[in-house]
Formats: C-alpha cells, structure tokens, sequence
C-alpha cells in the first residue's frame, strides 16, 4: 500500500489483520515501479503462501509482483490500473510517461499470472477505464465482480473486509 493508513488500508488491517507493504515513500511523480516490486518482492520473499491486495497503481504492482513469484497463490484486485498495451500512453494525463511506461507491461495480457485472481471494480471509476479492467480479466480468465461505484469503492468501502475474507475463503 502506498499509504497503509488509508480508509481501505485501516479497513484490512483492523478487520483481517492484513499486513500492509509501504511500497512508495516519495512523492508519485518520482515513483520508481521497480523499486516498489523490488520492496513488495522482499516483503514476501519467506512466504510460501501469499495473498496480495491491491487497490489502482497497488493492484498493478500486485499482478506485476504475481507475474513474477510463484510463491504468490492469490490476488485480490480493486479498479486495477493496469495499462492494455493496446492503449497509447501518450495520451494519459497527470502522470508522468516514465511511470505509465513501466506500468504498461505486455506480459500482463500475453502470460499467464499463476495466481487466483479477483477483480471488484467500480462502474462509476474515472480513474482506470472499465475496459482496461475487462481486457485483463479476460487475458487473465480473472474473476471480476462489479460494484456500483467510484475509483475508491467509497460507497462499499465498509464491506470490503468480508468481500475480500468471501474471496480468500474460496480458496483456503
């Protein structure tokens, strides 16, 4: 999480006792993706088990880090800003092109994540299009529930622990 004091993080923590990931601890225009990998890499590296949970640029970070460790068994996703790379980035405003362009990874679509995956999605996000979100549940065969609701599923945001505690549960 980049910040693990947010209302969704609070929320995890308190409810399922999440253990929340600082992965970014500088301002987002110098974000570097690699260094938030490497960090939640590190974080997981002794777990044989790990369910990740991500929320936007979190969800992307979550799917990139199960790409990439088989030790990742789960992720859970909210309004994943993953970039099709369909998409031209240069057309994407208030974010520097160094991010989009580390964000914007074909292997999302082209290889398969060797993790469950979960999708809540808000239909009413003017953050991450609902066909970036489409076109990755389907490359991926993701499970994806939408809500009716904004980026930061404020209108659900206090169901979010059993929706997630539902999601882990079909698995464990």
């Amino acid at each position: 999480m980049s910040e693990p004091d947010s209302t969704k993080g609070t929320l995890l923590k308190e409810k399922l006792n999440a253990i929340p990931i600082k992965y970014r601890d500088c301002e987002p225009e110098d974000l570097i993706i690699s260094d938030c990998l490497n960090r939640i890499e590190e974080e997981i590296k002794d777990d044989d088990d790990v369910v990740l949970i991500g929320s936007s640029l979190g969800g992307f970070l979550s799917a990139k880090t199960a790409l990439n460790c088989s030790n990742v068994k789960q992720i859970i996703l909210f309004n994943p800003a993953i970039i099709p790379p369909t998409v031209d980035i240069n057309t994407i405003q208030d974010m520097p092109q160094k991010i989009l362009q580390d964000m914007q990874d074909n292997r999302l679509f082209k290889q398969e994540i060797n993790a469950d995956i979960y999708i809540l999605a808000g239909t009413n996000d003017d953050v991450v299009p609902t066909e970036w979100v489409l076109e990755f549940a389907k490359a991926q065969q993701a499970t994806i529930k939408f809500l009716h609701d904004d980026h930061s599923l404020t209108t659900n945001i206090n169901q979010i622990p059993s929706m997630v505690m539902n999601i882990i549960g079909k698995k464990h």
